[in-house]
Parts: C-alpha cells; structure tokens; sequence
C-alpha cells in the first residue's frame, strides 16, 4: 500500500499516511502499538492500540526485510550508509514480496 523511509517520529507518520491511497486513508482500520506518533496522526475513530505483542505480523514482515536486504542490518558485510541505497533495495525487497503474496480486493 505505502512505505516511507525514516524515524518512528511524527514527521515521518504523516509521510506514510500521505502515501497511502486515499481509499485506504477512509475505509480502514489501523493497528499499532503504543508509539505516540501514531496517536498523533491516525484518526481516532480508526486507530486502534494493540496490545503489546499483539503487533507479530508487523514484527515478522520486518524481520524478512531485514533477512532479504543485508543492508539494513548494520553488521552485515553489505551494510551502506547510502540513503538511496537503501531506499532502492528496501524498495526492490518490499516489491519482490508484494509480488509473491496474493492479495484480495475488499473495496
């Protein structure tokens, strides 16, 4: 759906929920944990706290990322402090994994 590159600050949450199409901005329902930031942004009646733990699908779709682009874990041998870098092969590993995965329209 959308994905932006930063801190788990503010700033950087309402750059995601500007990316999101605007179908996904109306008609959803959001879960996170309890970081501030998301209370900041996400509209009220949608957003909802899950408990902590409660986040593991999250949790595990970061854990591929890692897995399948070395440069995120800083003391891997392909580690980079290229900011575009990383946004091209975070960018080519989200793809490569939304291509594999089935997804059903519901709107």
């Amino acid at each position: 759906m959308a994905w932006v590159l930063g801190t788990r600050g503010t700033a950087t949450c309402r750059r995601l929920w500007a990316a999101l199409p605007a179908r996904y901005r109306c008609h959803c329902w959001y879960h996170t944990d309890e970081w501030p930031a998301y209370a900041a942004v996400l509209p009220p009646h949608a957003h909802r706290r899950d408990e902590p733990g409660q986040t593991n699908v999250v949790e595990a779709l970061n854990c591929s990322l890692r897995q399948r682009c070395g440069v995120l874990v800083r003391k891997s041998c392909s580690f980079s402090k290229s900011l575009s870098m990383h946004q091209a092969r975070i960018k080519i590993a989200i793809n490569q994994h939304s291509a594999s995965v089935t997804l059903y329209e519901v709107f």
